[in-house]
């Protein structure tokens, strides 16, 4: 939507949106936190992202999805060519794949409940919440 409404076309352009979409994902993050309020944070953070500063004071629960640089990389060039120009997958693939390779998006250290899986085989969500909700009875918020 915001990639329509700013005539977003290419990564250079793609890029400068997500920097200020993760901004305003720290903001609302801070906002929901400060209120009490329950939410799922998703992204391809790191730790360095702004938007991970407000968890600190909350109870997390981090999914860490991983798959090999040569999964990712794939999956990238597989993509369908109709998405969003917003999207710039078949020119990201090998740098992301490089990146990942380098151990840029590793489990980040926000404290709670660490569950990491693999990407690459079927994940069963529900069996998933049920080990979060678990993981969160009687734990103190941050």
């Amino acid at each position: 939507m915001l990639g329509d409404a700013l005539s977003i076309r290419g990564s250079t352009d793609s890029r400068r949106l997500g920097t200020a979409v993760f901004e305003l994902l720290g903001t609302l993050a801070r906002e929901l936190v400060d209120a009490g309020v329950s939410f799922v944070l998703e992204g391809n953070f790191t730790s360095g992202s702004a938007a991970l500063a407000a968890l600190s004071r909350a109870r997390v629960a981090q999914v860490h999805l991983s798959a090999s640089p040569e999964t990712l990389r794939a999956r990238l060039l597989e993509r369908d060519a109709h998405r969003h120009p917003v999207h710039y997958d078949r020119e990201a693939a090998d740098e992301i794949a490089e990146r990942t390779a380098r151990g840029d998006w590793q489990p980040l250290p926000l404290g709670g409940a660490l569950f990491e899986l693999d990407a690459t085989r079927a994940i069963d969500v529900a069996a998933l919440a049920a080990k979060i909700r678990l993981s969160h009875r009687g734990a103190p918020r941050g």
